[in-house]
């Protein structure tokens, strides 16, 4: 099994843990790209959610409720990028994150993709089951 500690080691480029580092031995089953609601429809306990603030979708604020909302329904760790790195995570967010005991990961925008943290996530994964 993978964890988010164990994603926090692989150090990738632009991917960085910026609060909630009580909660890294909360176990990841996949990884879920934040786009509609109902989240409950979408996403599943342990999942690991990747949300865009491209404020078309997503503001900072619609951001900071979404981690609240998903942790509530059991994700395993909540990673944002911002386009074109317009502003850093709020500290009211990292709080918040250090109280729900959520690790939260800032993905740089700019040469660190989603598809790339993806892929290198699904091979951890299978490096883990099959040794």
């Amino acid at each position: 099994m993978i964890s988010c500690r164990d994603v926090n080691n692989l150090q990738m480029d632009g991917m960085e843990l910026v609060a909630g580092a009580a909660g890294l031995d909360r176990i990841v089953s996949w990884t879920y790209l934040v786009q509609t609601k109902p989240y409950k429809d979408h996403m599943n306990p342990g999942n690991f959610a990747l949300l865009v603030v491209d404020y078309k979708r997503f503001s900072m604020d619609e951001a900071y409720d979404a981690m609240v909302e998903l942790n509530e329904l059991g994700i395993s760790g909540f990673a944002i990028s911002v386009v074109e790195d317009r502003e850093e995570t709020p500290q009211r967010m990292k709080d918040k994150a250090d109280e729900l005991k959520l690790p939260l990961f800032y993905i740089r925008w700019e040469g660190a993709t989603f598809c790339r943290y993806c892929a290198e996530r699904r091979r951890a994964a299978f490096r883990d089951q099959c040794g």
